[in-house]
């Protein structure tokens, strides 16, 4: 999980950078994070990381599947994960990933206001 949160990485995937993260009442409510490690196809990835997002209560809201680059957004409660992977054709020990977690009530305060 990252952070200690509820939201699933990608099996195999280690945390290598974070950025903007931002806890509400103990929650991971936001936070870009980039993730390395190795990918043999991206959209296998993405189909094992759906179901272990979906054993964590999320629903899937949007999915891009390929070889070599994979997305998917899911939702939960006010927020949403955007899970985008790419798999390095020549070195796929080296590939990538990147999780960009918000919270749409906060979007929607700072807008009211």
């Amino acid at each position: 999980m990252l952070a200690e949160s509820d939201v699933p990485v990608p099996e195999g995937l280690e945390t290598v950078r974070s950025a903007d993260i931002r806890r509400a009442q103990g929650t991971l409510s936001g936070g870009t994070f980039l993730l390395a490690g190795p990918v043999m196809d991206a959209g296998q990835l993405l189909d094992e990381t759906s179901a272990r997002y979906q054993s964590s209560g999320w629903q899937i809201v949007q999915r891009e599947p390929g070889l070599d680059r994979a997305a998917a957004t899911y939702a939960k409660d006010t927020r949403t994960a955007r899970v985008e992977i790419l798999r390095r054709a020549v070195e796929p020990d080296m590939s990538s990933a990147t999780i960009e977690v918000r919270d749409g009530s906060a979007t929607a305060r700072t807008a009211a206001k």
